[in-house]
């Protein structure tokens, strides 16, 4: 079986890399790749984290009027910053497949709606480089520290910089933005979530209190995810009742944001208040506290049919839209099929990639 399955990888990048090559060849007028977009540093002092400035407007992509944008973090806390083997960076071989798909594999790209990547200091140059000729935005970012916050302790120390996703709020010229951890596999277009009931812009609930030492809060908020799956063995789609672990509880690899910079002082506030919230999952845990049902900025669960962790054969035939798994690891529930499609994504993205890059090498312009 393992003979097979490698022959099919090399059989997946020879034939995605022939047919996009074919294609491109085979047109009068050469595509716009749209590559090499430039990027707006949202840097500053760490302890002025109140003081960075929006990043200006980089495309011109909206849907229906509104500024939209699909975003994703990176960080290299796990290979290394001075490692240049990105065919071994496997977080990073995510970050592209995700791009792929949300770009221009036909299944699941998306129309009018941004695609960022942003990147954390130790992020080598090479990657920035690939990853903006691959079509994404790119927007380099601070860390995000408090004044007072040496109580932060993650469970595992590749989460160390993690805090930095906060960041993400900071993105001003976007009305909303779906946030989406590297590792996850598209199946259909998600652009449909930004129309989910639970999507909308929230007004903050003034009748319920919080703490006085925190930040003020904003007027206005969005903050819309769906819970955990406790394992393998569940239903679809799950419920609080059916395969849902911790009542209340969600995840942070996958949720739908209102930029805003008040909002993230007032995140940014809480890392200096020891034990105000559990810093075993770093800023999932922070959300999870500041978004919580009972408070005044409560989340609120999007379809569970869009996205799911620990994804099974079952999911796959009822028409799960993503999957938050890693690629390059056997699926918990043991599925040949979902591992299929891990490995179909990226040998597919490496063949597109490699047609492109061909096609411009030869003298083509983009």
């Amino acid at each position: 079986m393992k003979a097979i399955r490698d022959s099919r990888t090399i059989l997946y990048t020879a034939i995605a890399a022939v047919a996009v090559l074919v294609f491109f060849m085979g047109i009068s007028h050469p595509p716009s790749l749209e590559v090499l977009r430039s990027s707006t540093n949202l840097a500053s002092t760490p302890n002025h984290l109140h003081d960075q400035p929006s990043a200006p407007e980089t495309t011109s992509n909206t849907r229906n009027g509104e500024k939209l944008a699909y975003v994703t973090w990176l960080s290299s806390t796990v290979v290394g910053e001075d490692s240049e083997k990105l065919d071994e960076d496997n977080y990073f071989i995510g970050t592209r497949i995700l791009v792929w798909q949300l770009l221009h594999y036909q299944k699941t790209k998306t129309t009018g709606i941004d695609v960022i990547v942003i990147t954390t200091p130790d992020v080598s140059q090479s990657r920035i480089d690939r990853l903006r000729k691959d079509g994404a935005i790119v927007k380099p970012i601070e860390f995000v520290h408090g004044n007072n916050d040496s109580w932060l302790h993650p469970k595992e120390s590749r989460w160390n910089d993690i805090m930095s996703k906060l960041r993400a709020w900071q993105l001003t010229e976007y009305s909303r933005i779906l946030m989406l951890d590297g590792d996850m596999i598209l199946q259909h277009n998600l652009d449909g979530i930004f129309d989910d009931p639970a999507a909308e812009v929230r007004k903050t609930k003034k009748d319920i209190d919080y703490p006085n030492d925190e930040n003020e809060l904003p007027e206005e908020y969005l903050l819309a995810s769906i819970g955990e799956v406790a394992g393998a063995d569940h239903d679809f789609p799950p419920d609080w009742d059916h395969g849902l672990k911790k009542f209340g509880y969600f995840c942070a690899g996958f949720f739908m944001l209102k930029p805003s910079e008040k909002i993230f002082d007032y995140y940014a506030g809480l890392l200096d208040i020891p034990d105000r919230f559990d810093p075993k999952y770093m800023e999932q845990n922070l959300l999870n506290y500041a978004h919580r049902w009972a408070g005044p900025m409560p989340w609120k669960e999007l379809a569970y049919t869009w996205n799911i962790r620990s994804v099974n054969d079952n999911d796959l035939d009822k028409g799960v839209v993503s999957m938050h798994e890693k690629w390059w690891e056997d699926p918990l529930s043991g599925s040949d099929r979902v591992k299929d499609i891990f490995k179909s994504m990226r040998w597919q993205m490496e063949g597109f990639y490699q047609a492109q890059d061909n096609f411009l090498d030869q003298g083509n312009e983009p």
